[in-house]
This record gives structure tokens, C-alpha cells and sequence, in this order.
């Protein structure tokens, strides 16, 4: 079902901007599900509620066999922890102080956790499964609280000098909402980093469409109620008064899922060209300070 409570996003969306066929044939969408694009954004239409995401990452988000099965590979864990351990740098190197507490939302299997731990941070932790937390937090001996730091009254034992959220972000019905309760959370001069997927318009997904491929219809087709490029990030960030101090749209590294180090190459080539020339990466990785 649509969610009611979505006043503060209205200035988000124009809601008779045309509906993007090639967007919704890419996810296999069925008819009852549109996409709109105003020509730096796009959104689900009609968007599911709070409530139904919250059942989902419960559900189908933990037993979905592809993610459980990148989450147990020891390889792939190992290149996530090598890319976040280089981000904690640049984190560090952009707020200007060191050591940090850390706010991980989304923890997801707890593999930037691990690495920040690994850095001498404190780390501290929120994710919407119940389930994914406590393994979280048992794991990696952390303070992991399950919930929303929107729709939940969550207490933080700690100063928060940095909130991260890896892939998470887009997953938000309500943006705006979201970066006003994060400014409340940083200490003065704290900063908020986010990597979110900049979909339909990178090389790949360009390719995906030429060719007329699609992807198969399942949840997870309908678990990004937003699709961002660089122009909207920028305009949302402003609407809740956030300075950007970096954002880019490839990051070395980032194909870490890839197994064939010739292949990776490749795609790392043609996205770091596709930045290069116009931001038009896979990724937007943007670290922000309100202002």
C-alpha cells in the first residue's frame, strides 16, 4: 500500500511528471507498479508503506538466497572490508579529527563494522532487522539497535561524529525527514557519508537497455522507492541544508562481487570513464556536513 505520511517529500516530486517505460521494463515491473522521472529524479509509483519495508527486511531481505550467499563469501567479505577500511580514511582525512564515534545505519551483515572496528573507531550500530542486528552486534561485540532512527526512540551511548549508511539511503521513504534527524544526531562539525546506486542512466544499465535485457521481477524490483542521480542528491542536500564536501560517482574498488579480476577491470574502466566525463557511475558517493 502507498504511504500516507509523506508531506515533507512533496517538494521532492512532481506528481504529473511522465511515467519512464525503459525504467520499469529494466525491473520487469508489472502493470500495477509505475515509474515517474522528472528528469533528475525518478520514484516509485505507488510507493509501499514504512511498515511493509520494515516486514521485508525481516523476511525476504535475510532469506534471499543470493544475498545470504554473498554475505557467508569469504571473498567477497574481505574486498568489502578493503574498500571501507580505504573510506574510513577519506572520512577521517574530510572531518579532520581522529579517533571518531561511528554510526553505521543500516548494518547490515556488519562488514563495515568489522572494519571500522579494525580502524580503533567506536562503532555503534542500527538496522531495521531484528534478526541482522543481534548477529551484528554478538559478532562483532558492538552496540547494534534494531530499528529506525526516524520511526523508533533509539538512545546512543556514545557522540556521534560520523553517520554512515552504505546502500541504504535510496532505500528511505522519506529523505528529507531523514537528514534532519541525522543533523540532530552529529556533534558539531560532524559529517554524514552515503553511497547510494545512481541506476538506469550508468554505462551498464545503458548496455542492459540497448540490448533489451531485463532484470527478473521480484521484491527486491520495488525496494528502492527513489532513484537518484547527481542533480537531484545535490538538490535534496541543499533542501535540508547540507554542504557537500565530496560526491562522486566511481569509486576504485566497488566491484567487489566480481570474481574475474579481467572483467572488473573492465567495468571499473568504463565507470571511471563515465565519471570522468560526466558522473554518470554506478554509484554517488557523497560525504556532507550541515551547515
Amino acid at each position: 500500500m502507498p504511504d500516507d505520511n509523506r508531506s515533507h517529500e512533496h517538494s521532492l516530486t512532481t506528481p504529473d511528471a511522465p511515467f519512464w517505460p525503459a525504467a520499469e521494463r529494466l525491473l520487469s515491473l508489472p502493470p500495477e507498479w509505475r515509474i515517474r522521472n522528472d528528469g533528475s529524479l525518478a520514484w516509485l509509483d505507488p510507493t509501499p508503506s514504512f511498515e511493509w519495508y520494515r516486514n521485508f527486511y525481516n523476511t525476504e531481505y535475510l532469506n534471499d538466497p543470493i544475498h545470504a550467499e554473498l554475505s557467508r563469501n569469504p571473498v567477497i567479505r574481505r574486498r568489502k572490508e578493503a574498500y571501507f577500511r580505504k573510506r574510513i580514511v577519506r572520512i577521517i582525512d574530510c572531518l579532520g579529527r581522529d579517533p571518531v564515534g561511528i554510526l553505521d545505519v543500516g548494518a547490515g551483515d556488519g562488514v563495515f563494522v568489522s572494519a571500522a572496528c579494525q580502524s580503533g573507531h567506536t562503532v555503534m550500530g542500527v538496522e531495521l532487522s531484528s534478526v541482522a542486528a543481534k548477529a551484528v552486534a554478538d559478532k562483532f561485540g558492538v552496540s547494534v539497535l534494531a530499528g529506525d532512527i526516524l520511526h523508533d526512540e533509539l538512545t546512543f551511548a556514545a557522540p556521534i561524529d560520523v553517520v554512515v549508511m552504505h546502500h541504504v539511503f535510496e532505500h528511505l521513504l522519506t529523505p528529507l525527514d531523514y537528514l534532519h534527524a541525522i543533523r540532530k544526531l552529529l556533534q558539531p562539525g560532524g559529517i554524514f557519508v552515503f553511497e547510494i546506486p545512481q541506476q538506469f542512466i550508468n554505462p551498464i544499465d545503458l548496455i542492459y537497455r540497448a540490448l533489451g535485457r531485463q532484470r527478473p521481477f521480484n521484491a527486491y524490483s520495488l525496494h528502492h522507492p527513489y532513484f537518484y542521480t547527481v542533480e537531484s542528491i545535490k538538490r535534496l542536500l541543499g533542501l535540508a541544508g547540507y554542504e557537500i564536501l565530496s560526491l562522486r560517482t566511481w569509486v576504485p574498488g566497488q566491484f567487489f562481487h566480481i570474481e574475474s579480476p579481467i572483467v572488473g577491470a573492465a567495468l571499473q574502466g568504463m565507470l571511471w570513464a563515465a565519471d570522468l566525463i560526466a558522473q554518470k557511475g554506478h554509484v554517488i558517493e557523497v560525504m556532507a556536513r550541515p551547515e
